[in-house]
């Protein structure tokens, strides 16, 4: 195993994890994604907010937003931290950009996303997020668990 991601500013922490989180979308590894994350975490909306308890549930919010960016046939997730600061040497509050991409065509409008993060003895961990999507129902649906959408045929993008 790798030697955890250190470094002095809270900027890079932030854009280690978006990297290392988009990769893991877009490649379909789940492993990879929860071992950027604490659990139990909360995720939040406008639409709602969902407890994230076990790497189960982990895997279905997983499962659930790769469908949602298969249906809209996103092929890049382009994230980028705006402003990240430590709180106290193990937590970092961190505001991301999210752009959802099919090709070079932007297909929904840009939405900003705060986080924690926290220093374990793993590595820097996602600890908890919030999500600004506005007038995007079902994004914010995936995010939340409640797609109530049918189920995704196979897509060779994500």
């Amino acid at each position: 195993m790798d030697a955890p991601f250190e470094s002095s500013r809270a900027s890079d922490v932030s854009e280690y994890l978006l990297a290392r989180t988009a990769e893991a979308y877009m490649s379909g590894n789940f492993d990879e994604f929860a071992a950027c994350f604490i659990l139990p975490q909360q995720m939040e909306t406008f639409e709602g907010r969902i407890l994230i308890e076990t790497t189960d549930d982990l895997r279905n919010f997983f499962d659930a937003m790769r469908k949602h960016f298969c249906r809209l046939g996103i092929t890049d997730l382009v994230r980028r931290c705006v402003v990240a600061e430590f709180r106290d040497p193990d937590t970092i509050e961190a505001t991301h950009e999210s752009r959802l991409l099919a090709g070079a065509r932007l297909v929904q409008p840009p939405y900003p996303c705060f986080s924690t993060l926290r220093r374990t003895q793993a590595g820097w961990r996602v600890a908890d997020g919030q999500y600004a999507i506005q007038d995007v129902l079902a994004h914010s649906s995936a995010l939340t668990g409640a797609t109530g959408s049918p189920p995704h045929s196979s897509h060779n993008g994500v």
